[in-house]
């Protein structure tokens, strides 16, 4: 498998937390390198971030143009049809990720996975799917597909915070709102954040996550 290449921020001491954050479709790592800077923990928590980044690929709905994409997207349906071969392609390199921190003497359970948009729906697929307990998900303007549903559920007591602008008009609202009710269906633990935005990140969000990863840390 190859190495995904990624953007890491260290924090001041030995890294204790770390949190792995997927960007959106045609974007990059620094799309979400600032938040390290802006988002604030209590001293004993030094959190490491990994900012992966996507591979260039053709896709489909884009006219066949190549840009970062995490997967192919065939159809907008509302919900994606998508190449899954890639998908569970980058799932098992956030994965590793995940593996290579759990190497490096951090806790799983202080590991958090989060992801914007198409990098959203890898943070699901990445995270539902893994093999140990971790300290959060958080999915922001995304959807869930269906593919991403474990056959074993064993992320069932994984805190999952979701977010999203009341005004996307890429990625449905409707779609934080389905997921939100399929997860919570299956007993996840789950919650749903509206913003009044746009396919895009607001002061007021960051502060909320900020509060969210705070919790999950402590």
């Amino acid at each position: 498998m190859s190495v995904m290449h990624a953007l890491t921020i260290e924090p001041d001491n030995a890294a204790s937390h770390c949190i792995i954050w997927l960007h959106g479709l045609g974007a990059g790592p620094e799309d979400f390198a600032p938040l390290a800077k802006q988002l604030k923990f209590a001293p004993a928590i030094s959190v490491r971030f990994i900012f992966p980044a996507a591979p260039e690929r053709a896709v489909t709905v884009n006219a066949g143009y190549s840009m970062p994409a995490w997967y192919d997207i065939l159809a907008f349906s509302p919900q994606r049809l998508i190449n899954q071969q890639h998908l569970q392609q980058v799932s098992q390199q956030v994965q590793a990720l995940i593996r290579q921190q759990i190497e490096q003497d951090i806790s799983s359970e202080n590991i958090v996975v989060a992801g914007f948009s198409q990098g959203g729906a890898v943070a699901y697929h990445s995270a539902l799917n893994f093999e140990q307990a971790l300290g959060g998900l958080l999915c922001m303007s995304t959807y869930l597909l269906p593919e991403s549903f474990p056959d074993n559920r064993q992320q069932a007591q994984l805190d999952i915070l979701i977010q999203h602008g009341q005004q996307d008009d890429v990625v449905e609202p409707l779609l934080a709102d389905q997921a939100y009710q399929q997860l919570k269906s299956q007993g996840y633990s789950v919650n749903l954040e509206y913003f009044s935005m746009a396919h895009s990140v607001s002061p007021s969000q960051i502060k909320s996550i900020n509060q969210w990863l705070n919790q999950q840390f402590s």
